[in-house]
């Protein structure tokens, strides 16, 4: 008996770390560096229209060979499109303040995060102050289909992802309060 609870045990494990895998959600973001982990960025100290940049647009948790994907980038007046870049084994229609579509010569390993393009642009903002705080860079779906999709290869299975918003000059909101008021959040 205690053989069948503990192989019932290990299958109910196992069944949970798929379901969970599979829980994530598709989506594309932007990230300010070039190790993708950076999804808010600052205004530089230079003068505005001085200073070129570029950040990432990353494909997360497609978990698929990608044939293809699509979505739209809307630009806040903090940063200034200047290019789209291709990354290897791609081909790229549209601009990425349009609507973008990037179809993969070789299918694309999204089983981690995949690099689907690079975007260049020059900053228009020279410090954080409070009017450049929050700005958003968002990936939206992209305007003829009004999806952020990508198509599996091989079977061209569409499979909908979301789009993410990165923020320039991030400000973390706060409330003065007591430790009272903190300790009866866990009462």
């Amino acid at each position: 008996m205690k053989k069948v609870l503990a192989a019932i045990f290990a299958v109910a494990i196992v069944c949970l770390g798929v379901y969970s895998v599979n829980a994530q959600t598709p989506n594309v973001t932007v990230y300010f560096d070039e190790y993708a982990s950076e999804t808010s960025a600052d205004c530089p100290t230079e003068p505005v229209g001085t200073v070129y940049d570029e950040f990432l647009v990353v494909a997360n948790n497609f978990n698929m060979w990608m044939n293809a994907i699509e979505y739209k980038i809307e630009f806040p007046p903090q940063i200034a499109w200047d290019g789209d870049v291709a990354v290897d084994n791609t081909l790229v229609l549209g601009f990425s303040w349009q609507g973008t579509a990037i179809v993969f010569t070789l299918p694309g390993q999204a089983f981690g995060p995949l690099v689907v393009q690079k975007v260049q642009f020059v900053w228009m903002c020279d410090n954080c102050s409070p009017e450049n705080q929050n700005a958003q860079v968002k990936v939206v779906p992209y305007p003829d289909s009004g999806k952020v999709r990508a198509l599996r290869y091989p079977d061209l299975f569409e499979v909908q992802g979301v789009g993410m918003t990165s923020l320039i000059c991030a400000t973390i909101p706060n409330e003065d309060t007591t430790w009272g008021k903190v300790k009866a959040l866990y009462e």
